[in-house]
């Protein structure tokens, strides 16, 4: 788990230095609020670390998408987002903003209806962005189910759409 949390550090301390110090500009946060940069980090960081989950690049899901990968892709937002436009596949439960101590009873149920049985099947989970702690909820909530394979995806649809790949819209569970 350590390895897993200095892995994630210098990652984002990369993300610095190739964005960061380029001389136009100091820090990685496009208004400048790096106090907030840092405080979404720590959070999430701390989520990470509480949820024993692993995390999946944007970049690898799309990947795994284009392989077929047997999967379930849970976005996680409000259905009026994920009508919106979410990751090809994407089934939709919605989840707390906050965390799961937050959750219904009918959330849960809900989200662990859509799971299926095989507790081998990689989960993968999203939301709105890195700070958005819907995904942490919905993966802590996979683990506590003995589901075996569980990913959060750190950027969420943000990070999809930006990185340009394909949204699907309008789809129902």
């Amino acid at each position: 788990m350590k390895k897993n949390v200095v892995s994630l550090l210098v990652i984002v301390m990369s993300i610095f230095v190739i964005t960061g110090c380029n001389g136009s500009k100091i820090g990685t946060a496009p208004d400048g609020s790096e106090v907030d940069v840092e405080k979404g980090t720590m959070k999430f960081i701390k989520e990470y670390e509480a949820g024993g989950y692993k995390l999946l690049p944007t970049e690898e899901l799309n990947k795994w998408i284009g392989e077929n990968k047997d999967m379930v892709i849970v976005d996680t937002m409000p259905a009026d987002y994920y009508g919106k436009g979410h990751i090809p596949g994407a089934v939709n439960a919605e989840l707390p903003a906050t965390s799961l101590v937050d959750a219904t009873e009918d959330q849960i149920s809900s989200f662990i209806e859509l799971l299926g049985e095989d507790k081998s099947k990689p989960i993968v989970v999203y939301c709105g962005f890195v700070s958005c702690a819907r995904s942490d909820v919905g993966a802590v909530i996979a683990m506590e189910q003995g589901f075996t394979e569980v990913y959060r995806v750190p950027g969420g649809i943000a990070a999809w759409q930006q990185a340009g790949y394909e949204i699907e819209k309008n789809n129902k569970n």
